[in-house]
């Protein structure tokens, strides 16, 4: 047995490191004498779905607040059956971003999503709840190295969870590509393997204090861990590609980028030089002046898109052919198992205000609205059809309720064309009033509906007016948020969740009180959803739209039923949820809706 010591701040932890079966007794005993564990995985890359192409588990890490144990299943059966066996035995385990710990124990050991989410506390789900903010935002972020460093030990974050990359440096590849290859018994890697259980031993013992007893109090805790089991059960699932929609579409923007490329070879070589587009634009006399954090001339596309000239029109173009290729069909097709399915990767708790987000194969909140260009690359499984389902109007709607405004709730209860009243007030086009209410929601002023609605600085101001007019209760609210953020740096939204509010920034209370509210209404229909046996047909979830996959020949069944378990009454106000039944593809709803029309 190898054993490995290291201190945190000056407390001696040991990492006892298995290297013959011998060695398994005593990871018996220590199993045995701690129902509450750590628990961790090394694996070969973070594609828990492609085993076909490669992936695999490396090593399973168990361990306390002060030893760990270390089993290097993939050199012998034996220390894999011990893993499972101690992932089974166990009464709590502690992680840090465990849903991607559960996918590997399925996937690898056999231990399901449905054995290890009861017994699973998630220490970044109990970050989120403390202090949601990223370390830009001068929050301590949520990344397992950013909450050591904050809330544990600043060196050992350094030494110990920043040692990846110097040990990537030793064998010469790029820290992404030193997973697979570092050397089982590497001694540094088996310290940054061997103190993983233990951080989150321990994390969750200094953040669980923390959380605020109202979240507690509303049952944020288990909320929101029973949530990220459902989307980890979508993510298991996955979505099938059409690759040959996929691959025309690739073809076609590589044309189009190639014919781009070939006018802007008439000036410069390469588009994505910055110096060689600075060159030829000073060359035909273009006054630049925006600069870059290190003191270049920016060539970004508020740039590009200030300067008239055809160069500048190719690189845009060819650009964004060429992003367009890449981050949604390439992605797609690059990330397919072998059963051609993407996996996408959910942040339940995304945003500051818990906002779900998507990344991976499936950028869904990235792909361009109101049509199916990009959506027609996935399909509802063979004899099914795609259903969108989703809320009407729900931030609007969660405003009204909570502000309880006369005026927007009569609008809502008697069907009234809420835009049309505040363009009447403010004596403009309905559809500059439709976004008038909509940037209130989303924290925007008279200077962004200026901007997003192209109308004069003085018909934006009006317009701000005239809503704050109308909808006195609203600014009643708002005002009563500001004060609270500026008394206490935070506040506190209807399901508990305390959202930090920079003091400075008073003014976004309102719209993180909204966005907030808002996601938690899509959080309890999953919840609902999910209990409702729903969660096989259930796609994807993106903000106020959940995607399924129901028979063609119980489509309408269960669509109707999926809505009735989405729609949310919010103190009197009623938040509808309405479904759209396209063909298999899941761009043909949208495709549906425009023929419609």
């Amino acid at each position: 047995m190898k054993v490995l010591h290291y201190k945190i701040k000056r407390q001696a932890v040991r990492i006892n490191v298995c290297e013959t079966p011998w060695d398994l007794d005593r990871f018996i005993d220590f199993i045995e004498a701690n129902p509450i564990l750590g628990f961790d995985t090394e694996t070969t890359g973070l594609d828990w779905w492609n085993s076909d192409r490669g992936f695999r588990i490396r090593l399973a890490q168990f361990g306390n607040g002060v030893e760990s144990w270390v089993l290097p299943v993939e050199i012998n059966p034996q220390f894999k059956a011990a893993a499972i066996w101690a992932l089974r035995k166990a009464r709590w385990l502690i992680a840090h971003n465990g849903t991607f710990d559960q996918h590997v124990s399925e996937r690898t050991l056999g231990v399901t999503l449905e054995e290890l989410a009861p017994k699973m506390f998630d220490t970044k789900i109990f970050a989120h709840l403390v202090d949601p903010r990223q370390v830009k935002e001068q929050g301590p972020g949520l990344k397992l190295e950013e909450l050591i460093k904050f809330y544990i030990d600043p060196v050992a974050a350094a030494e110990v969870k920043g040692s990846m990359a110097q040990i990537a440096k030793r064998y010469k590849v790029k820290k992404a590509e030193i997973w697979p290859v570092v050397r089982t018994f590497d001694e540094e890697y088996l310290l940054y393997a061997g103190t993983d259980p233990i951080w989150a031993y321990r994390l969750l013992h200094v953040l669980l204090p923390k959380v605020p007893a109202r979240s507690k109090a509303k049952g944020l805790i288990g909320w929101e861990h029973r949530l990220a089991h459902v989307m980890a059960k979508t993510e298991r699932t996955g979505y099938l590609v059409d690759r040959k929609y996929a691959e025309r579409r690739i073809a076609e923007l590589k044309a189009e980028e190639a014919k781009w490329l070939k006018v802007a070879s008439q000036w410069v070589e390469n588009v994505n030089s910055d110096a060689q587009l600075i060159a030829a634009f000073q060359g035909f006399g273009v006054r630049l002046t925006k600069k870059t954090p290190k003191g270049n001339f920016s060539m970004d596309a508020e740039v590009l898109d200030s300067i008239d000239h055809p160069l500048a029109e190719a690189v845009k173009k060819a650009t964004k052919a060429a992003k367009w290729r890449k981050t949604w069909f390439e992605a797609a097709i690059n990330g397919m198992d072998s059963q051609g399915r993407v996996h996408a990767s959910v942040n339940s708790m995304g945003a500051r205000t818990a906002r779900m987000s998507i990344s991976g194969a499936i950028a869904a909140q990235t792909f361009p609205a109101g049509d199916g260009y990009v959506r027609s690359s996935f399909l509802a499984e063979e004899g099914h059809v795609s259903v969108s389902i989703d809320f009407g109007n729900m931030e609007l709607r969660f405003l009204a309720a909570e502000s309880r405004d006369p005026v927007m709730i009569d609008a809502f209860m008697n069907d009234k064309d809420l835009h049309q009243i505040t363009a009447d007030a403010a004596e403009v086009t309905r559809k500059t009033g439709k976004q008038a209410n909509f940037l209130t929601v989303f924290g925007g002023g008279w200077k962004a509906l200026m901007t997003n609605a192209s109308v004069p600085e003085e018909v934006a101001r009006r317009t701000i007016r005239a809503f704050n007019d109308t909808y006195t209760w609203v600014e009643k609210l708002s005002k009563k948020l500001m004060a609270d953020a500026r008394r206490y740096g935070y506040i506190y939204t209807i399901t508990g969740r305390r959202l930090p509010v920079d003091r400075s920034r008073a003014y976004s209370a309102l719209n993180y009180y909204i966005q907030s509210g808002s996601r938690d209404i899509t959080a309890r229909a999953v919840l609902n959803l999910d209990r409702a046996g729903f969660t096989p047909w259930i796609r994807l979830v993106i903000h106020d739209e959940i995607v399924f996959s129901f028979p063609k020949d119980r489509a309408e069944e269960l669509t109707e039923q999926a809505a009735r378990l989405m729609e949310f009454t919010v103190k009197g106000v009623l938040v509808p949820a309405e479904g759209e039944i396209g063909d298999r593809s899941w761009g043909s709803i949208l495709d549906l809706e425009d023929s419609k029309h």
